[in-house]
């Protein structure tokens, strides 16, 4: 895999940009990359490679539970989603439920889609047994349980020109008979919930769930996810809305260490190589009481340190800017330089009230271009993949347990993921872009990444957040492809022919070209 390019910091950073706006404010000067010298051109450079694409995802986390089987609402949202036919996500997010539905009726009971259902049968609990011989006798789990997820991520992996090509189990909190609240939330802020004394009895339950995905359902699944955004409080007053479990940094990496060795031996006795996505960390820059490089360090101590080599971090209404970023990955590479790629896996606009309009499309696009070219994330996942209320959180709507539901995919949020995830493939390589002899104006609007694939492809992602321009397009290529979501497009072809060395951005748009 292809690491993350070190960043230069500092003096050098500033160097840089004063040569940079230098050649961008010589508006007729001749590049390698623009040999013409065109005006407000795009070009791109096919030697300097970044990172490895791995594909693009959403979560089926509190509403596919509510997915009827053999529904319309279930084939239409799973082509919606997960097809060619749609937008063609390839990463599948299933969420390991803590069993919250089994407990007392005031858990979570303003927000029942957050009550999730686990396979583990609860009555069949031995106390005369320890935690590890009860969670790790298969005879204690029903695989018929949380049915309608199961049966909603089914049907995404086996229709029919269905996109899904990775599925990631991941886990909020463990089952409540693990924990030291006796619920998947902690009685107080910042509560370390699960007791070392029930690591192993966690694993063995994890190990259930990925046996019966991965082995007997034959689902591809690539990654499991043990633990949710550790630094959150998890407990307390305001913090127990749905399931979370806090880890202090050592308590998290003592955990995964046992969880290694059950992954290890699952891999080795079924011929797998599923990995472990660690941390799953709130907010990447933002946390106070625990940063990210907190839990980096105390995991370090351990031998599996050497086998991670990618963090998986999230992002609800982070900043939009360029720093926020920036620090993040200097910060990281600081200590541990290229040893690590970003899973962006969960991202939200974290907004009350459903946008549908260009504006809530455009800041997706922002996030999703600022994390592929600053984060250098390899995949990328928004955080729901349907909402059925009123919030900023769904690429698609959906009134939640009909079966004949109508899938509402006009929400500009829904066609600007495609403007990447319909186009971008597992391995193209993220690779140089570049606007040169640019105006302010566009310098100003404009961003882009650009890929390239082994068949000599190039895809341009250009996104426009004011108003409408026309870029020149340097390179020789033979064919073009122009596909736009805007105010009144959506994922809509706008040019298919041979080669023009222009391309027009209409105002709020984001833009993919194919280039061949």
């Amino acid at each position: 895999m292809r690491k993350n390019k070190p960043r230069i910091i500092v003096a050098a950073v500033a160097a840089a940009v004063i040569v940079l706006v230098c050649a961008l404010c010589a508006c007729s000067r001749t590049s390698e990359l623009n040999p013409d010298g065109l005006k407000n051109c795009i070009a791109v450079d096919l030697s300097d490679e970044y990172q490895t694409i791995e594909g693009f995802g959403s979560s089926s986390c509190w509403w596919s539970q509510t997915v009827p089987d053999n529904s319309k609402s279930q084939i239409e949202l799973a082509k919606a989603l997960y097809s060619h036919d749609g937008i063609a996500l390839s990463i599948y997010r299933y969420n390991i439920g803590g069993g919250s539905a089994e407990l007392s009726g005031d858990i979570y009971k303003d927000q029942k889609e957050r009550r999730t259902e686990s396979l583990f049968i609860s009555s069949n609990y031995d106390e005369s047994k320890s935690a590890k011989e009860n969670f790790g006798n298969a005879a204690n789990y029903d695989s018929t349980k949380d049915r309608n997820a199961i049966a909603f991520m089914e049907q995404c992996v086996n229709q029919s020109n269905s996109s899904v090509e990775s599925v990631v189990l991941f886990a909020n909190s463990p089952h409540y008979l693990l924990t030291q609240s006796g619920k998947t939330h902690g009685d107080y802020e910042y509560q370390n919930n699960l007791p070392e004394e029930n690591y192993e009895a966690y694993c063995e339950y994890l190990i259930q769930y990925l046996y019966e995905m991965c082995v007997v359902r034959r689902l591809p699944v690539t990654e499991i996810s043990p633990v949710n955004e550790p630094q959150h409080r998890w407990g307390g007053a305001g913090n127990s809305s749905q399931e979370g479990c806090h880890f202090h940094p050592e308590n998290l990496a003592a955990f995964y260490n046992v969880f290694y060795r059950y992954l290890d031996n699952f891999n080795a006795r079924y011929l797998k190589d599923v990995k472990m996505s660690v941390l799953e960390s709130g907010n990447y820059d933002t946390y106070k009481q625990a940063a990210i490089l907190e839990y980096v360090y105390a995991m370090s101590k351990y031998d599996y340190f050497d086998k991670i080599d990618r963090i998986a971090v999230h992002s609800y209404g982070e900043p939009l800017s360029d720093e926020a970023r920036n620090s993040f990955i200097y910060k990281l590479n600081a200590k541990w330089q290229d040893k690590f790629s970003i899973d962006m896996s969960e991202v939200c606009h974290m907004e009350s009230g459903l946008d549908k309009s260009m504006d809530s499309g455009i800041y997706l696009a922002q996030v999703m271009d600022k994390d592929m070219r600053l984060l250098s994330a390899t995949s990328w996942s928004w955080w729901l993949g349907a909402s059925g209320y009123d919030y900023n959180d769904g690429l698609v709507g959906w009134q939640y347990g009909t079966r004949d539901g109508v899938v509402d995919t006009d929400i500009k949020r829904y066609s600007v993921m495609g403007q990447y995830s319909k186009f971008l493939r597992s391995g193209d390589v993220r690779i140089g872009a570049q606007l040169s002899n640019a105006v302010n104006s566009v310098k100003r609007d404009v961003s882009a990444s650009a890929y390239k694939r082994d068949d000599g492809s190039v895809i341009i992602v250009i996104t426009n957040t004011g108003k409408a321009h026309t870029l020149s397009v340097a390179g020789e290529y033979k064919n073009m492809q122009v596909i736009t979501t805007d105010a009144t497009s959506d994922m809509s072809t706008v040019y298919g022919g041979k080669f023009r060395n222009y391309v027009n951005l209409g105002a709020k748009s984001v833009t993919t070209i194919v280039l061949k």
